[in-house]
């Protein structure tokens, strides 16, 4: 199992997302927390790279960036999609 930090600017953006949007969030810890590896990359030209992304949300209205390191996560920006 991997574990997870917040940055401070994911923090704020966090404390931000509407209320539906936080149980959707939630889940998707959970899931980082299982199996992080699972997020596309977030450069097309380093599909090995740690740097990942994964929407979150019914419609995925919401995208998390975040970076794998050895057996931890540290989500840089939750945001919605407009």
């Amino acid at each position: 199992m991997y574990s997870y930090e917040a940055v401070p600017d994911a923090v704020a953006q966090v404390g931000e997302l509407p209320l539906p949007a936080l149980s959707a969030y939630a889940e998707l810890i959970a899931f980082l927390e299982l199996t992080p590896w699972e997020g596309a990359p977030y450069r097309d030209d380093k599909p090995n790279g740690n740097m990942r992304t994964m929407p979150f949300g019914k419609r995925a209205e919401g995208m998390a960036v975040y970076v794998i390191r050895k057996i931890e996560f540290h989500l840089l920006s939750p945001h919605m999609i407009t």
